[in-house]
């Protein structure tokens, strides 16, 4: 493998899809960025506005972040067979696979939207917030909940374009999206061009209108460019029962393995809330992780590139290449990690002033928890890559969910829950315990790969007979050769060799 090669393709799709993160992660770090500016106390209680703020904010989004996770693994699922099929230039299994991609975020929005619209007290009242910020958490989640549609098909786009390696114009909208949503924030947060001040509920207003406008304009830019993700609706919406069952059973370890993950960090946050003073500690913990996510774009960038790359290696069927490759990420993403911890530690003396009303506690307790970020940034970079880049790429999702699942709810949760609320330990000890799980993943997953045992040629293999399904130009297609490929290996089966 030409190493430079490798490095040149990875650094390519990676730095776009490293700033179409950021961009995406500062629509929601807008928020609560704002809110610690909000001004005051709240009355009777002696805490400020801004640390009550960034506490709801928290708990609100920790159930938005629910959503965002089922609705990135319906995108990742169907990447594994977009990023194949793009070698293979199978264009009208693309747009068939975006439409049922597209139908599928929709039935899953207006679900959780429905949920959080009409349920918001009851969902957030799952955490047994304290009484100061209850309300505002419910308030927001449920004017929150109104974006949930548009949001969903503009990251399903997105995750299309990065596996078509096609991310210009949607960085271009993201950017205009961005921008759009820092002025609506501020407006309806603190009353310009005669609007009345509306506070926290202004970071929700602003939210709603900035991922509308992004959605249409995502929308109009396939349209106006032509991209293979959308065509003739007889294209898009005539869907393959065989496809259905091949898809559900590549998404639903996926989706159970991110279901269980987002739910032990839900624990984690139920944990956090429990300890001494919360209304400091939750706001810390919203403001490391708002940086957090920033710096961990080059993580989600370098792992997602590498994602990209082995599935379109893996759509030529070259077992030694893909081999290689995976090599060459595992020892890449070491890099990363180093980067993405000094990028964390070089952070963790500014970030927390940008909050400018939250507390001294506030500001100090952030910083020293930013710090444990960026010790635990390596292992949590490398388990990544392993997992998104090389391992779900190759079709192994079974192995990835059960391995991932029993090293988080065996170890992380019951330590984390067991310092917390027992030996009633501080904020830093209950995040150190959240994070032992990664080490141990990093072992498993990397003896894993080592073993080849991750690779599916599914898509490759069914190449043929995709094609010759085609009947007098329908685009319903018999992807029997491909369920075949894939029923016929367990997640603990031999690589399946080209003949």
């Amino acid at each position: 493998m030409d190493k430079k090669k490798f490095y040149k393709r990875v650094l390519v799709l990676a730095v776009p899809i490293a700033l179409q993160n950021l961009l995406t992660a500062l629509l929601n770090i807008f928020d609560q960025m704002m809110v610690g500016w909000l001004p005051g106390e709240l009355p009777g209680t002696g805490l400020s506005v801004a640390d009550t703020g960034l506490s709801a904010v928290l708990l609100a989004n920790q159930i938005v972040f629910i959503y965002q996770i089922v609705i990135f693994a319906v995108c990742n699922t169907v990447n594994i067979f977009i990023a194949q099929y793009t070698e293979n230039g199978n264009e009208k299994l693309i747009k068939n696979r975006a439409g049922f991609t597209f139908v599928v975020i929709a039935a899953v929005a207006l679900i959780f939207t429905f949920v959080c619209y009409f349920g918001a007290e009851g969902v957030i009242g799952l955490f047994n917030p304290g009484e100061a910020y209850r309300q505002q958490a419910v308030d927001f989640l449920r004017l929150v909940s109104v974006s949930f549609v548009p949001m969903g098909l503009s990251v399903g786009i997105v995750f299309m374009l990065r596996a078509l390696k096609r991310l210009g114009a949607a960085l271009v909208v993201n950017v205009c999206a961005c921008g759009l949503n820092f002025l609506l924030n501020y407006t309806f947060m603190f009353g310009l061009f005669g609007f009345q001040p509306m506070g926290l509920l202004g970071a929700a207003y602003g939210t709603i209108v900035s991922r509308a406008v992004e959605c249409v304009a995502m929308i109009a830019v396939l349209f106006l460019l032509k991209n293979p993700l959308v065509g003739h609706p007889k294209e898009m919406f005539r869907f393959d029962a065989k496809f259905a069952g091949q898809y559900v059973k590549m998404f639903f370890p996926i989706l159970c393995n991110e279901i269980f993950w987002v739910l032990a960090t839900t624990v984690y946050l139920f944990v956090y809330d429990k300890l001494e003073g919360s209304e400091v500690v939750l706001a810390s913990v919203n403001i490391a992780q708002s940086l957090d996510k920033i710096v961990s774009v080059v993580m989600i960038g370098a792992g997602s590139a590498v994602g990209v790359i082995i599935g379109n290696v893996i759509g030529k069927g070259d077992r030694d290449e893909i081999m290689a490759f995976a090599a060459e990420a595992t020892r890449f993403s070491l890099m990363t990690g180093a980067a993405v911890a000094l990028l964390t530690v070089g952070a963790a003396f500014v970030a927390p002033l940008v909050f400018v009303n939250a507390s001294a506690a506030t500001h100090s307790t952030a910083r020293n928890l930013i710090l444990l970020y960026a010790v635990t940034a390596i292992p949590r970079t490398l388990g990544f890559t392993q997992v998104i880049g090389i391992l779900r790429s190759g079709g192994d999702t079974t192995f990835c969910m059960v391995a991932e699942t029993i090293t988080v709810w065996a170890i992380s949760v019951p330590l984390a829950m067991i310092c917390g609320l027992l030996l009633h330990a501080n904020v830093y000890v209950v995040y150190l315990m959240s994070n032992v799980c990664e080490l141990i993943k990093n072992i498993v997953f990397g003896l894993r790969v080592r073993s080849g045992k991750w690779i599916r040629f599914g898509a490759s293999e069914a190449r043929e007979a995709l094609a010759a399904a085609e009947e007098g130009g329908a685009v319903l297609v018999d992807t029997s050769a491909a369920s075949e490929a894939f029923d016929g290996e367990e997640s603990d089966s031999p690589v399946k060799e080209e003949e």
